[in-house]
């Protein structure tokens, strides 16, 4: 599902250039954060509301009965769409994910004792900052282009998928349910949303930016590298510069992570990210606004 997703996107590419597309519509906690705007022309066949929940249904059927849904969209004819087309039947997509994620939530709520929803509780707001972040950074490589919309509600969609499942997890343990992810639905939510330890093995080794005085950036596990930071998993070393490590991780996405580092009177903030050509940048500055200073490694 995961690669038909990509080719989809990728086989647009060249319409980056193109026309602007609307702006996003902030909506907030609680529920999902839907980032975009919703639908706003009548729904397609393939996206017809959510069936009303029977009572006696079981949380593994019913992610099952969605997962029906989101095929129709996954096997429509997008040959056949203009991109206009595309990115609005790609909204309606995602906004099937989105509302049995705020319907597992509301439930949620309902059924966790106070210990555990505070729990799940931090662990959403948690998602769904790394999910605003990602649809953001999917959408920057349209670079303002028709495509946008299309690009972040791919990712939105990827992302509340995968957290729908975690969620319908969590219910199913609260009502005693048994409840599994089939390997192959399992393989694509862990690549739509990854770990933070999955993050840094995408940036792991020794990226040279200097080759003429062999300075590079260094992205290693604690355990086994020779200026690890006690307490750590991961340290990031730069040579003749800082230390810093996960345990300064202040957010992350798929493809960058960004760090905070307090001093006395001001904060320093690092941004690791792969640029358009899979390079390594290193981004650095006093605020987030201000991370202008960026070292780039081959």
């Amino acid at each position: 599902m995961k690669g038909k997703r990509i080719a989809i996107v990728l086989c647009m590419l060249f319409m980056l250039f193109c026309g602007g597309c609307g702006a996003r519509k902030e909506v907030p906690f609680p529920g999902a954060g839907n980032p975009l705007p919703a639908p706003e022309q009548p729904r397609t066949e393939a996206g017809n509301d959510i069936e009303e929940k029977n009572e006696a249904e079981s949380i593994q059927d019913e992610l099952a009965r969605v997962e029906d849904k989101s095929r129709e969209y996954e096997n429509a004819d997008w040959s056949s769409m203009g991109q206009q087309e595309m990115n609005q039947f790609s909204a309606e997509w995602y906004q099937l994910w989105d509302d049995e994620l705020n319907s597992l939530w509301s439930r949620l709520s309902d059924e966790l004792d106070a210990e555990t929803k505070a729990k799940v509780l931090e662990e959403q707001r948690a998602w769904i900052e790394r999910k605003e972040e990602n649809v953001k950074g999917a959408g920057a490589a349209a670079f303002g282009g028709s495509l946008q919309a299309q690009l972040e509600n791919s990712t939105a969609e990827e992302m509340t998928r995968a957290r729908a499942y975690v969620l319908a997890g969590y219910l199913a343990a609260a009502r005693n349910e048994s409840f599994t992810v089939p390997p192959e639905i399992q393989e694509s939510i862990a690549m739509a949303d990854p770990s933070l330890n999955d993050v840094f093995e995408k940036f792991e080794g020794q990226w040279i930016f200097d080759e003429a005085r062999g300075a590079c950036i260094g992205i290693e596990r604690t355990e086994t590298c020779a200026y690890g930071v006690e307490g750590s998993n991961w340290t990031v070393w730069v040579t003749g510069g800082d230390i810093f490590s996960d345990l300064d991780v202040y957010g992350y996405t798929g493809n960058s992570i960004l760090f905070r580092i307090a001093h006395d009177g001001y904060e320093a903030f690092y941004e690791l990210s792969f640029n358009m050509t899979n390079s390594v940048n290193l981004a650095y500055g006093t605020s987030l606004d201000a991370m202008d200073d960026i070292i780039v490694c081959d």
